[in-house]
């Protein structure tokens, strides 16, 4: 009696061991396409690993799953294009072209002055000469018109529409170089003229060196050698070399020698080749 008690127990417990089994083998396994493998699992649908508990009734929780999707890479697109979500580093902006360049118009020439000048006579003359008399030549000259030269007025004679007389002093011609010329009128400023050159150039120099003084019987006398040569010549004052210059002073520091063609004295400045008697 008693091992059949045992036995009962022993069956009991084994079919409430076969339920269970059976119980856990549905939870896990049961579905509409039998049981799951991994190569009949949907690629888009991943399992979240859980652990399993147990139900008051003895059933297990159902599992959790996380569904991802595709990403929207036209919408990305848009939103950078549109500045929305940020700044597309392969969409650069249009250059902005420099502004236009104007060119500066250019001023229209000057009219013409009302009186012409041609030229003047003698068209140059020779700096530290004399005093002398211009004649200037042109046209629409006025019987008013005064000529100026380097600014400065001058007198002047007119002569006719064509020609004035201008009166040009020793002082004006001193140094070499040009000379403006006008011509205006006296009572009417918008009356002038444009403007011609009068040139002056520098007086030829001595060809001659100053070698050295000699003093005897108390005559002064140099020894001068022409540039040209190499023979020295002894001259006194008043002595001509070449046909035109004269002897004028003999000093220890120079010799001054006029051009008697022109009137312009120059002085030859001692050499120190050698010493006088």
């Amino acid at each position: 009696m008693t091992l059949t008690q045992e036995k009962k127990k022993q069956i009991l417990a084994g079919l409430l061991f076969v339920g269970l089994l059976g119980a856990l083998y549905y939870n896990f396994f049961s579905g509409d396409d039998g049981p799951p493998t991994t190569a009949n699992r949907p690629a888009a649908v991943a399992k979240k690993p859980s652990t399993q508990t147990q139900t008051a009734k003895g059933t297990a929780a159902p599992t959790e799953t996380l569904v991802s999707s595709a990403l929207d890479l036209a919408s990305m697109s848009d939103k950078a294009q549109t500045g929305v979500s940020g700044r597309n580093i392969f969409i650069y902006p249009t250059p902005t072209p420099p502004p236009p360049v104007i060119p500066t118009p250019t001023p229209p020439p000057p009219p013409p002055p009302p009186i012409t000048l041609v030229g003047v006579s003698p068209s140059g003359v020779i700096a530290r000469t004399a005093g002398f008399t211009l004649t200037v030549m042109g046209a629409k000259i006025p019987a008013d018109a005064r000529a100026s030269i380097n600014g400065r007025t001058y007198p002047t004679t007119f002569v006719s529409e064509t020609q004035v007389k201008v009166a040009v002093e020793a002082a004006t011609i001193a140094a070499p170089g040009p000379l403006r010329v006008e011509v205006k009128s006296a009572q009417d400023p918008k009356i002038y003229s444009n403007a011609v050159n009068l040139n002056v150039s520098a007086p030829p120099t001595p060809p001659y060196k100053y070698m050295m003084m000699m003093v005897k019987d108390g005559v002064v006398s140099a020894a001068v050698k022409f540039d040209l040569d190499e023979e020295t010549q002894i001259v006194t004052k008043g002595k001509v070399l070449g046909g035109h210059w004269r002897i004028v002073n003999i000093t220890q520091d120079g010799l001054e020698i006029l051009d008697t063609n022109i009137n312009v004295s120059h002085t030859i400045k001692f050499s120190g080749t050698g010493d006088g008697d």
